[in-house]
C-alpha cells in the first residue's frame, strides 16, 4: 500500500500533531527535517517526544494504536524499524 501525503496528515492528526502540522507545512517538509539523520540522532528526537507524549496515558495509548496500523504498509525492512521504535516508546523509563 503506498503512503500518500493526505494519509501521512490523517496519521499526524491521530498522533496528535494536527496542530502543529498546518497546510502550509506539508508532510513532505517535515520528512525533510529528519532526513539524513542518523539513527541515534533520531532516538534521541524520539526520546524528547515520548517525555511530553507519556503524559496524557490515554492520548498516548491512542497515538501508538495509529503508529501499530502503520505495520500493513510497510516493507520488512520498515517493519523492523518500526518494531524497534515502538519498543523505544514503550519502555518505561
Amino acid at each position: 500500500m503506498d503512503i500518500n501525503e493526505k494519509h501521512l496528515m490523517d496519521l499526524a492528526e491521530q498522533l496528535g500533531f494536527g496542530k502543529t502540522v498546518s497546510k502550509s507545512d506539508n508532510v513532505s517538509d517535515l520528512a525533510e527535517k529528519y532526513k539524513g539523520k542518523s539513527d541515534q540522532e533520531l532516538i534521541d528526537e524520539i526520546l524528547k517526544v515520548k517525555r511530553t507524549i507519556k503524559k496524557d496515558k490515554a492520548q498516548f495509548n491512542k497515538q501508538m494504536k495509529a503508529i501499530k496500523a502503520l505495520r500493513s504498509m510497510m516493507t520488512g525492512e520498515q517493519k523492523a524499524r518500526l518494531e524497534k521504535l515502538i519498543r523505544i516508546l514503550e519502555a518505561e523509563d
